[in-house]
C-alpha cells in the first residue's frame, strides 16, 4: 500500500490523469482518495494500462451517461462531487469523454475568491507603502514606536504573505488549467484561428472601446458597408483587421458578460451570431459578435427589446463606476494631501510631479467610468 500527498491536484487535471494512468503502468492502482487530506492511496497490484478522467458534478447527477459506458468507461471512486473514471480501451480508441463542463466553472469561482483576496490584500499594504511614502517627501524623521504586540503584526503580515503567494498561485494555475481544457483537441486553433485573406489588408487600433461600445459597433458596421470586411481582432482586442472585399451589410454586437460559458456560447451561436473576438479575461468578459443582414425578420436579437439592452448598458455602467471609483478616490486623497504639503511647506520638483500624475489619473479613471454612463445616456434616449 501506498500513500501520496498532492495538495493540488485539482489545478491541473490532465496532469492528475496522466500521473495516475502512469501508477497503473508501474502496478500501483487507486484504491482511495481523501479530499480534506489530499491524499490518495494505491495498492499493488499487477500492471496495466489505464485512462483515468477526473470528472466533477452535482451530486444529483445520477449516473455516467449509457454512450461513456459504451465507450468503456466505468466509475472507479467517487467522494462528494467528484468522480474518477477509468477505461482499460487504448486512448486512440476512446472517442468521448466526461464533460468538464462544471469543472471549468468550479475553477472560475475559486478564481474569483483567490482574486477578492489578492485585491484585498493589495489594498491594504497599499495603506501603509502611501503612508511611508507621505511621511518621506515631508523631511521628516521616520520614528518606529515600540509595540508588545509586534509578534502578532508579524504573524499576520506572514500569513499576509502566505496567502498572498497562494491567490497569485492559484490564479495562474486555475486559468491555465482552464484554458488547457478548453483548448484540449489538437485542432481547435487550426478551426478557430482565421487566416489572413489574399489582396489589400487594412488594421486599425481602437482603444478603450469597451466604455462605449455602440460607438464601435456602428465603426464596424460602416466600415463593412465601405467594403472593409473584419476578419480577425487581435488578442488584446484593440487591433482590428479588415480586408477589402464587397460591401455587406453586417450586424455587429459587443457583449459583456461577467461569465461567459459554454452554454452562452451555442445559444448565440445557433441564433445565427458568429463570434468575432472574446477576451481572455475573467474580471472583465467581452464578446464581439458579427452576423450578416439577410432577412432580419427570421434573425432574432442578441437583445431582442429596448429595456434588456438599456439593462445591459446600466450593468457595463455598474461595473466599470465600482471598479474605478475606489482607485479614483484613494488617488484624490493623495491629491488632497499632496496639495496640502506644497500648501505647508512649498513646492517641490518631486511634489508637482506626484501630484500632477495622481490628477491626470483621475481624469483618466473618471473619463473611463464617465463614457459607460454616457453610452447608457444614448441608449435611454433611444
Amino acid at each position: 500500500m501506498k500513500r501520496v500527498f498532492r495538495p493540488f491536484w485539482s489545478y491541473d487535471l490532465p496532469k492528475s490523469e496522466a500521473w495516475l494512468a502512469d501508477m497503473a503502468s508501474q502496478g500501483w492502482v487507486l484504491m482511495e482518495w481523501n479530499l480534506l487530506l489530499r491524499r490518495f492511496t494505491f495498492r499493488q497490484d499487477q500492471p496495466a494500462q489505464r485512462s483515468y478522467q477526473i470528472g466533477y458534478a452535482p451530486s444529483s447527477q445520477p449516473s455516467m451517461s449509457s454512450s461513456l459506458a459504451a465507450q468503456g468507461w466505468s466509475k472507479h471512486l467517487q467522494q462528494g462531487k467528484w468522480s474518477v473514471y477509468e477505461n482499460d480501451q487504448q486512448p486512440s480508441q476512446i472517442k468521448a469523454y466526461p464533460s468538464r463542463k462544471d469543472v471549468l466553472r468550479r475553477n472560475r469561482k475559486i478564481s474569483y475568491l483567490f482574486m477578492g483576496i489578492l485585491l484585498y490584500l493589495l489594498l491594504i499594504a497599499m495603506i501603509p507603502l502611501i503612508a511611508l511614502g507621505f511621511s518621506l517627501t515631508q523631511d521628516a524623521p521616520l520614528q518606529v514606536q515600540p509595540s508588545p504586540m509586534w509578534a502578532v503584526t508579524w504573524a499576520a503580515a506572514a500569513l499576509a504573505v502566505i496567502l498572498l503567494v497562494l491567490a497569485i498561485y492559484s490564479i495562474i494555475k486555475l486559468r491555465a488549467a482552464s484554458k488547457g481544457l478548453l483548448l484540449n483537441h489538437e485542432d481547435f486553433k487550426k478551426s478557430h484561428e482565421p487566416q489572413k485573406p489574399a489582396g489589400v489588408t487594412m488594421t486599425k487600433l481602437k482603444l478603450g472601446w469597451m466604455y462605449a461600445p455602440d460607438r464601435l459597433e456602428e465603426w464596424l458596421e460602416n466600415k463593412e458597408r465601405l467594403g472593409w470586411n473584419l476578419y480577425k481582432v487581435g488578442p488584446g482586442g484593440t487591433l482590428f483587421h479588415f480586408s477589402q472585399g464587397s460591401p455587406r451589410i453586417m450586424k455587429y454586437h459587443a457583449d459583456y458578460q461577467v461569465i461567459g460559458d459554454e452554454e452562452y456560447f451555442e445559444l448565440h451561436r445557433q441564433a445565427g451570431w458568429n463570434k468575432v473576438y472574446s477576451s481572455s479575461s475573467s474580471l472583465q468578459k467581452w464578446t464581439l459578435w458579427s452576423r450578416e443582414e439577410l432577412d432580419r425578420a427570421e434573425q432574432p436579437e442578441i437583445y431582442s427589446d429596448p429595456y434588456h439592452r438599456l439593462k445591459h448598458a446600466r450593468k457595463i455602467a455598474i461595473s466599470y463606476t465600482a471598479l474605478f471609483l475606489p482607485v479614483i478616490l484613494l488617488y484624490s486623497l493623495n491629491v488632497t494631501a499632496f496639495i496640502d504639503g506644497m500648501l505647508q511647506d512649498g513646492i517641490t520638483a518631486s511634489r508637482a510631479w506626484n501630484t500632477s500624475l495622481m490628477f491626470l489619473s483621475i481624469l483618466l479613471f473618471g473619463s473611463f467610468a464617465g463614457r459607460t454612463w454616457l453610452y447608457y445616456r444614448r441608449l435611454k434616449k433611444l
